[in-house]
C-alpha cells in the first residue's frame, strides 16, 4: 500500500513538472514574431531626434496557443534609432527601436524589437519623382526602312525629398529581436 501511494505521488510530482516545462516552452514569442502595434501620437522626421522616446499600444491580445503572452493595451516603450532628413531626391527615413514594454498591471518588462511596416524596419527612404523630363528619340530600324519614335525620360533632376512617418492608428507591427519569456 505504501509503495502503491509513493509510486502514484511520484508520478503526480513528474507530471506537474513536465507539465510546468511545457507550459513555460507554450509562454515565449520566438525571434521572428510579428506584434501588431499604433502609434499613441504622430511621430515624424520633421518633430523628432535621434534617441527621443517613442510609445506604441498593442490594439489586441497576442495569444501562444492557451495562453496569453501579450494583453490588448500594453504599451511597448522604445527609442529613434536612425533619422535621416530629406534631401534632393530621397525623401526623409526613421527606424524606431523597442527597449521594453509596460502591461496593463503597471509591469514593466525587457523586450527587445524593431518597428516595421510589414516590409521594411526604416520608414520612408522612397525616392522622388522626377523634376523635369526631356525629348528622347529612340530610332530603330524596320525591314525596309528606318524609323523613330518620341519618348518623354527623366531629365536626372529629382524633386527635394518630404518629411515622413507614422500617424495614430496607423498599424505597424514589432518584430521580436529575442526571445521574450510571458512569465
Amino acid at each position: 500500500m505504501k509503495r502503491l501511494v509513493l509510486t502514484l505521488a511520484f508520478i503526480a510530482i513528474l507530471f506537474s513538472s513536465l507539465n510546468t516545462i511545457f507550459a513555460d516552452e507554450k509562454a515565449k514569442l520566438e525571434k521572428g514574431t510579428f506584434i501588431l502595434v499604433n502609434a499613441t501620437k504622430i511621430l515624424s522626421t520633421e518633430t523628432l531626434q535621434e534617441g527621443d522616446l517613442v510609445y506604441f499600444i498593442s490594439p489586441a491580445d497576442v495569444w501562444v496557443d492557451e495562453t496569453k503572452i501579450i494583453p490588448k493595451d500594453t504599451i511597448f516603450t522604445g527609442y529613434v534609432e536612425m533619422l535621416k532628413m530629406p534631401i534632393k531626391g530621397i525623401n526623409a527615413a526613421i527606424k524606431f527601436k523597442i527597449t521594453h514594454i509596460t502591461l496593463p498591471n503597471g509591469e514593466t518588462k525587457e523586450f527587445s524589437g524593431k518597428i516595421t511596416d510589414g516590409k521594411n524596419d526604416v520608414i520612408g527612404a522612397e525616392q522622388t519623382p522626377p523634376a523635369s523630363y526631356n525629348k528622347m528619340t529612340h530610332l530603330y530600324q524596320s525591314r525596309w526602312h528606318w524609323s523613330g519614335t518620341t519618348q518623354w525620360v527623366p531629365s536626372g533632376e529629382y524633386e527635394y525629398g518630404q518629411h515622413r512617418g507614422v500617424k495614430p492608428g496607423q498599424n505597424l507591427f514589432v518584430e521580436v529581436e529575442d526571445t521574450y519569456y510571458a512569465y
